[in-house]
């Protein structure tokens, strides 16, 4: 079996990183292989000719070319699927999966693939095990309890926002003030990623979006595993 990912970020490809370590000492004589492509942020879907061109590393300008080159690669043979992990932002879910899945179509992808949509952020899937948190950053353990009781799971409120001001003494501002810049706060979250994501309980996670990842995984390795046998 092999999973081929696409992500958005170097924050996204350090947490898949740890879950799928995890993920694979949950059998550790079934073989599991894959590979994860980080971009630099999600960009916007492609229209008309620029479909066909890659202008900048960003998830979504990217997308039919890459679904098309991995499709060719891995043609004719079995056991290979491709996951796309995204965050929706402030985008309705549904139907962003619908514009989604339209590429897919126009593309005439026709391999396994599955688009895996973290709401509003794949922070939501840090915030989702409370515990793997206070675990990474126990310096700020009683911040962390009382600011995660006020957290909404997979809702729509500045979801690395709300992570940020949980973990930093001082909260936002003083966020804000050690990290002014798009790489400061890149750096960060990367950080979070790994720290937390190494914590992490795959099978006891609140978030949505992540049980849902976690069953498409499932339903492909139970799928593998069956024909082995």
């Amino acid at each position: 079996m092999r999973i081929e990912f696409l992500v958005e970020d170097a924050s996204g490809k350090k947490l898949l990183t740890e879950i799928m370590e995890k993920y694979i000492a949950e059998i550790p004589l079934f073989q599991m292989e894959y590979s994860i492509l980080s971009y630099k942020g999600i960009g916007g879907l492609p229209k008309g000719s620029d479909a066909n061109r890659i202008k900048s590393r960003q998830l979504l300008n990217d997308l039919p070319k890459r679904m098309r080159a991995i499709q060719a690669k891995y043609w004719g043979e079995k056991g290979v699927f491709l996951f796309i992990v995204l965050d929706n932002d402030t985008r309705e879910t549904e139907k962003f999966r619908q514009q989604l899945e339209e590429v897919a179509k126009k593309e005439h992808i026709t391999m396994d693939y599955v688009f895996c949509i973290a709401i509003e952020e794949m922070e939501a899937w840090l915030l989702g095990d409370r515990e793997a948190i206070q675990s990474a950053y126990s310096n700020v353990s009683d911040r962390i309890a009382s600011k995660h009781s006020g957290y909404v799971q997979d809702s729509i409120c500045g979801t690395w926002e709300y992570l940020a001001d949980m973990l930093t003494k001082g909260g936002m501002g003083k966020f804000r003030k050690k990290n002014p810049t798009a790489f400061d706060v890149g750096r960060c979250k990367s950080e979070w990623a790994e720290r937390i994501g190494r914590q992490m309980n795959i099978r006891n996670n609140h978030s949505p979006s992540f049980q849902n990842f976690i069953r498409e995984l499932d339903k492909r390795r139970d799928m593998c595993f069956c024909s082995a046998i």
